[in-house]
Parts: C-alpha cells; sequence; structure tokens
C-alpha cells in the first residue's frame, strides 16, 4: 500500500488532522473544535486537556475514514498556535489552564524585564522585543501571581510540545517555538542561561530544543490505544503553525511572502538570516539555515466571528435556514454597500504588530444614521486589510519589499475579501488550490526528515497548485489610500485615551 505521513494543527480555534500518501497526495483529514476563556480583559485561556482530547478525536476520526493501515503511517508532525504557556507536572497533567498567544496579561512582568535587561539587549540576545505576545512574559506572570502552581511544574510547554507529551510521554519544544520564547538564544541556538539567570526562571523548566524534523520521540502503547495510531509511530519535534504554513506555500528565501487568516491574521516574509525588526517578530523556519520575518495581527476572522456572535443573529438564522455558511451571508451583506463606509480599528484583543498596544481596542468610526450591517461587516473586512497594509509598510521600511503576496488559510476561501486585501495593500494576492494551512507542510517534515533541506523544497514546490489572481482595483486603491490615512490616524488620536480606560 506504500508509506503515508501525518501532519497535525492545534490551532487557536481546532485540531486539523491530514493524512498524506508518500507522494504527500492527500488522503484524509479531519478537524475537532475547543474553546477559548477570557476570565478578564486580556486574558485568554485554552484547557491544555482540550488540545489532546480533539487531537484524540480528529485522529480517530482520520484513522476510520479512510482504508489505510494504522501501521502504513511512517511518520507523523505536530504544529500549533505560539506561543503558549502550558504548565504541567512530571505525568505531562496541566496544573492550571494555558495561557496563549492572545493573553496579554503580563505587561507588569515586561516592564520588569525592560528595566532589569533592557530592551536593546534582549533583542540582541533573542531577536526579538519584549512583550506580553512572548511565552517569557506569561512565564513570569505565572512565577509572581501563582508561585504553587510554578513551585509544582514540571515542564513548560508549548501546544504542540504537550501533543508531542502526551504521545510519547516526551517533553520538548521545537527551534521554532523556541524563537517565541523569549529565552532563547537565536545565533546560539539554545536556551539564554544569562538571560533565566537574571529573570531568575529554572532552566530545568524549558525542554530540550530539537529542529523541526528531528524525531523527539515514538507513539506509546496508552497512546496508540487512545488515538488508533500504530505503537512506535515517529514523532517529529513540530513546528509553529505560521511557519508549517510558510513551509508548504514556498515562503523561503528573501522576496517570499505569505499572509494566512484564521483567527488572526499572520503575515510572513522569507529570508536569508536572521531579520531584526523594532515592530515586527524575528521567528524561526522549518529550514535552520533560514529565517522568517513575521507581523502578527491578532483579531481579523476573530472579529468577524465577534460579530456573527453578536449581532449576526439574522446572517445566522438566515444561513441555517438555508443551510449556508452565515460568513456566505454577511460577505453578500458586505458587498451590499460601498467601500469605506465605516473604518473600524481590528484591536478586540489589543494588538501585536506593528502597534504593539495591549490597551488598544477596537473602533467602529463614523458611524451614522444609514449605518447598515453591511457596512459594520464590510468594514471588519477592510479593517484586518489596513492592519495588514500597517505591517507591510513596517516589512519595506526593514528592506523586505513586497511585489506579490500569496495567501493561505480560512479567510483565502473568501474571494470578496481577497479583492479587498489587493486593492487595499495595492499588490497583487495569489491564492493555491491545494493549500492546507499548514498540515501538508507538517506531513512534509515527517516524510523527509532532518537535514533533507533541498528534497523538501523541492518536494513542495511541485505541489503547489496556483489558484486565482486578485489584481488591485485603482479606483478602489485610490479611495484606499485616503481611509487608510484615516484609519492610522484614528488610532495615533486615541492612543492614550485607551491607556486611561484600561486603567479605569
Amino acid at each position: 500500500m506504500g508509506d503515508f505521513y501525518l501532519g497535525i494543527d492545534v490551532g487557536t480555534t481546532n485540531v486539523k488532522a491530514g493524512l498524506f500518501d508518500g507522494d504527500l497526495r492527500p488522503v484524509a483529514e479531519a478537524r475537532a473544535e475547543y474553546k477559548t476563556s477570557f476570565p478578564r480583559g486580556g486574558w485568554a485561556e485554552q484547557n491544555a486537556e482540550d488540545w489532546w482530547e480533539s487531537t484524540r478525536i480528529a485522529l480517530r476520526r482520520l484513522v476510520t475514514s479512510c482504508d489505510v493501515p494504522a501501521t502504513s503511517i511512517k511518520g507523523l508532525c505536530v504544529s500549533s498556535q505560539a506561543p503558549s504557556v502550558a504548565a504541567v507536572d512530571e505525568r505531562g497533567v496541566p496544573l492550571r489552564p494555558a495561557l496563549i498567544w492572545m493573553d496579554r496579561r503580563s505587561e507588569p512582568e515586561c516592564d520588569r524585564i525592560r528595566r532589569q535587561i533592557g530592551e536593546s539587549r534582549v533583542s540582541r540576545i533573542t531577536g526579538n522585543r519584549v512583550d506580553p505576545y512572548f511565552a517569557v512574559g506569561k512565564l513570569l506572570w505565572l512565577k509572581d501571581a501563582e508561585p504553587s502552581v510554578l513551585a509544582r511544574t514540571r515542564w513548560i510547554l508549548q501546544a504542540n510540545g504537550y501533543i508531542n507529551f502526551r504521545l510519547t510521554g516526551v517533553a520538548s519544544i521545537d527551534q521554532v517555538h523556541a524563537s517565541l520564547f523569549g529565552l532563547y538564544d537565536v545565533r546560539r541556538r539554545a536556551w539564554s542561561r544569562d538571560l533565566c539567570r537574571k529573570l531568575g526562571v529554572e532552566m530545568a523548566l524549558l525542554p530540550p530544543i530539537h529542529p523541526p524534523a528531528a524525531i523527539v520521540g515514538r507513539v506509546t502503547e496508552a497512546a496508540a490505544e487512545k488515538t488508533g495510531l500504530a505503537a512506535g509511530t515517529p514523532v517529529c519535534a513540530g513546528n509553529v503553525d505560521a511557519s508549517a504554513a510558510a513551509l508548504e506555500a514556498g515562503v523561503l528565501g528573501k522576496g517570499d511572502a505569505l499572509e494566512a487568516t484564521g483567527t488572526s491574521t499572520v503575515l510572513m516574509i522569507g529570508c536569508d538570516t536572521i531579520p531584526t525588526s523594532s515592530h515586527l517578530v524575528s521567528m524561526g523556519h522549518a529550514f535552520s539555515d533560514h529565517a522568517l520575518l513575521i507581523g502578527p495581527i491578532s483579531s481579523t476572522g476573530a472579529a468577524l466571528k465577534w460579530y456573527r456572535d453578536t449581532l449576526g443573529q439574522d446572517e445566522c438564522s438566515t444561513a441555517l435556514n438555508g443551510k449556508t455558511d452565515p460568513y456566505a451571508v454577511m460577505s453578500q451583506e458586505a458587498e451590499a454597500v460601498d467601500p469605506g463606509a465605516l473604518i473600524f480599528l481590528p484591536y478586540l484583543s489589543g494588538e501585536r504588530a506593528p502597534i504593539w498596544d495591549s490597551d488598544a481596542r477596537g473602533v467602529f468610526f463614523g458611524l451614522h444614521m444609514q449605518t447598515s450591517k453591511g457596512c459594520l461587516i464590510r468594514s471588519i473586512m477592510e479593517g484586518a486589510a489596513f492592519a495588514l497594509r500597517h505591517n507591510i509598510e513596517e516589512a519595506s521600511s526593514d528592506g523586505f519589499p513586497i511585489a506579490e503576496l500569496k495567501s493561505v488559510g480560512g479567510g483565502a476561501e473568501s474571494r470578496f475579501w481577497l479583492q479587498i486585501k489587493a486593492s487595499v495593500l495595492g499588490i497583487p494576492i495569489v491564492t493555491y488550490k491545494n493549500a492546507s494551512s499548514g498540515i501538508l507542510g507538517d506531513a512534509a517534515l515527517a516524510a523527509t526528515g532532518e537535514g533533507e533541506t533541498e528534497k523538501l523544497a523541492r518536494i513542495l514546490r511541485s505541489h503547489l497548485i496556483r489558484g486565482e489572481r486578485f489584481e488591485p482595483d485603482p479606483r478602489a486603491h485610490a479611495r484606499y489610500d485616503k481611509l487608510y490615512r484615516i484609519y492610522r490616524n484614528i488610532y495615533a488620536h486615541t492612543k492614550g485615551d485607551f491607556k486611561d480606560l484600561a486603567a479605569i
């Protein structure tokens, strides 16, 4: 029957598992969802057990939906949202809900890092700024706020690291996740003893670091029984979801660029060397000799979901009665109104790149008596595109101009939204028919193994099937240019007010 490989992605809203044959052609796919908890403003948590339960369910569905024997699956690789802080004991039992990338509670801890060490020194070691987005601030919050939990903690794991632990019983972290921790020396490719010592972090809490394709363990008998996998199946160290998506879309060297829109939007730009940027993020690549410059935007698809769940009852009801997707109904309403009827700041969870402001919040600007639901929906889509443009401008100022942008993820399924993005950005956007938002990249890592960089690149490039190309509409672009300036000014004028509001 041949060999098969498994890619698993633990995203912000669900687990997706995909099975591919030896030529990396898709065979079967399955998903399972879980919830995010928001206990307080700026806090975002998930239960690590939910990650495992959804992974187990997705794998069971996948294994039973096809005729491939589990013993024919010769390897698997897990990618995930990043970064997270999942505190577990010696047996891998979670000691509290995991703090996910969206969580912004650690501003005080980040201020302490800036005072004790200095932003410039942290940047020289880690390649990145100090911000609650990175895992180190979350870990220090745990140390300050819940010392009894930290005292019982054996490992601090990432989402994919937790799944790997449940599959193999081995604690690990891949180089890409490590690059977003805030304690990783990017040039030495090791945990920074200096940063750990100065911040009072026990290095024993940090798992061993491995290249993404390295085998860290094998599926145990207990995990095999729960998932339907075969005991002994090799498990790779893994990857960040954005990096896996970039890998399968062929984002390698300088000039390659991709945006992936799901719950959030991430701009990814290929780099031949470790990039430096004041406002964007330096992240590892699945290929150890490459890197990525990324612009992570917090609430794009999440803003549309917020609308659907709070204001979109009519759209949901219409979709339910017509057995269609509520997002398709929302898109129809948005298409019926003119561009720029309203301006939206998509900062529902604060914002990461490029403003890095935990206190920022969402704003509808320009409401009037004729404002319709379609205006609100379209402005959310346009606001996400404005945020993407802001990041692309920062990348250009860092020496990484973008002439064409690839697009993947759930957002790439909306032709209307893609056209808005092309017109806002003023550059073409290209889609791919067989993009899988990362699980193909994961399976490819499992199939080729460590040290097979050129082979992997060749395989993935041969699998890319270009879809549609969206050119900017000149008239819409001219209008969006004017609106974008207002978009930027709104935040500049209200930045202090956001801080005052947060204090109250």
